[in-house]
This record gives C-alpha cells, structure tokens and sequence, in this order.
C-alpha cells in the first residue's frame, strides 16, 4: 500500500516510517527536515514540505492509498499546527479522491478525558491546554470530514523498545505507551477498517 507520513520525523512519526517500511509499505515522509531521514530504503520518498503550504501538502497525497497524520505541536503555546496541518491534509486527500486516514490524538481530548487519571486530567487543562485545545479542535475537522477516518488517542508516551503488548478500548483507565507500540497499532489502521469513524484510546 502506499501510505504518506505527516509528521515523518518527529518522536512517535519516525516510529511509524519505521515500521511501515517493515510491513512493506511504499511510503512518502513528508518533512520540513529531510536530513532527518535515510532514504536509502526502495520503498522510501522523501518529500520536504510544511504543513502549512496546503499546495505542497496536497503534492505529497496524489496518487497515495492511505495517510497517517502523526504531527506534533511546536512547543506549549502552540494552538494551530494540529489542526492547521491537519485540515491541509484532509483538504489534499478531497482533491485526489484519497479515503483513508489514520490521525494520532491524545487521550485526555473529548469523553476521552475520563480515561486519564485526576493528576493527568489537571495537567492537560493547565500546562498542555493549547496542545488539548488544538487536539479537540483537529479532531473535530476529522470527524467532519467524509473520509474513513480513524482517530488514534495515544495514552502517555514513553521511549521503550516495542513490546508489542498494547490495549485498544475507550473505557477503563489508560496508563502509558511506547512510541514503538503506538506505531504499530497506526500503521496497522491503514489496511484495518475495525475503527472506521471512530476515536480509539491505545495504551500498554
């Protein structure tokens, strides 16, 4: 399948290039930092781009099968990226009839919010509201969107090996994830129509 990253360098997409490529994918990293990446992979295309030039986004999703949206934020005051990103790509998908998108959330977003922990619940409505706010807000433009979407509310991240030992429910309380494992679970979406027009929370 072919599949484009967005976000293909950051913390958690560099985990998703990685393990598309392993599943065999033909896969596009859209990136700001080409550098960042080795494409001496076959089945690899670069493509240096921002996010928010609708254009070059809308270059890099022609003729793709499938997009993963693993953007993150630029810092704690940032309340744009993700959404702004995001409505590019959706806005690229309409225009080359591409249907399949997989988008990386946080737990702690809408009713999800009851999952997390008191602590977690206080720190996401302080120190990271404007991540939580743009995360809200990106899902909404998912959502209302007419592509077969699957939204992907990753618990809290940490950097393990994979263990390859991860739950995906929306009840109960979510603890913490690896990058590695969370990679995996979005790459798999891409050819999985089990959370079709849903939001999933995912954690170890």
């Amino acid at each position: 399948m072919r599949i484009v990253i967005f976000g293909a360098t950051g913390k958690t997409g560099q985990h998703v290039l990685r393990r598309a490529l392993e599943e065999g994918h033909a896969v596009t990293a859209f990136t700001r930092s080409v550098n960042k990446v080795s494409a001496d992979n076959p089945n690899l295309n670069v493509v240096q781009g921002d996010v928010y030039d609708a254009e070059s986004v809308a270059g890099a999703v022609e003729d793709q099968d499938a997009a993963i949206v693993a953007l993150g934020s630029n810092g704690l005051g940032d309340k744009t990226t993700l959404t702004a990103g995001t409505k590019n790509v959706i806005e690229g998908m309409d225009r080359h009839n591409t249907q399949r998108i997989v988008v990386l959330s946080a737990v702690g977003v809408r009713e999800s919010s009851r999952q997390n922990s008191l602590l977690t619940r206080i720190i996401a409505n302080t120190m990271l509201r404007n991540i939580f706010a743009d995360h809200a807000a990106q899902e909404e433009a998912v959502m209302q969107s007419s592509l077969d979407w699957t939204i992907v509310r990753a618990a809290i991240l940490k950097d393990e090996p994979a263990s390859g030992n991860y739950t995906a429910s929306n009840s109960g309380k979510v603890k913490r994830i690896n990058r590695a494992d969370l990679a995996d679970f979005l790459v798999k979406q891409v050819s999985d129509a089990s959370y079709v027009k849903q939001a999933i929370s995912v954690t170890s």
